[in-house]
């Protein structure tokens, strides 16, 4: 569901909630080499909605990055956990607002932002990780 109707939620009376679901996020979000999403990313997110019809959303992105490690190429997987923050206006106030248009947000940007900001600079198959043994 990555899609709120926020006429839908006036007319319902919805104006605060959950919202929880799995996103098949992009392979392209992932900078590090040979490393990949193993699953959806879940989002898990509370959202209120203004009387000025912007909607507040706010909870949190986790998801499972497998591949190899950056430091000596074994397999490795780390779970990783981001903060989600957003706000959608009709008219957005600063640059951190994200816009909406036609009474439907599509939190898509939101949420690739929000893995974005918690992506990790590299892959580690663990603390004990003693990178390439170049001796030979």
């Amino acid at each position: 569901m990555m899609i709120v109707d926020v006429r839908k939620l006036n007319a319902s009376g919805n104006w605060s909630g959950r919202l929880c679901f799995d996103y098949e996020a992009p392979a392209e979000l992932i900078d590090i080499p040979f490393v990949h999403f193993s699953a959806p990313v879940r989002v898990e997110a509370d959202y209120v909605l203004c009387e000025d019809d912007s909607l507040e959303v706010t909870g949190k992105v986790s998801y499972v990055l497998e591949g190899q490690c950056s430091r000596c190429l074994k397999d490795a997987s780390q779970a990783v956990e981001g903060e989600l923050s957003a706000c959608f206006r009709l008219s957005p106030k600063d640059a951190e607002d994200y816009a909406y248009s036609g009474g439907r947000i599509d939190l898509t940007a939101a949420v690739n932002d929000a893995i974005l900001a918690s992506m990790p600079r590299v892959l580690s198959c663990g603390e004990n990780c003693e990178g390439i043994d170049y001796r030979g």
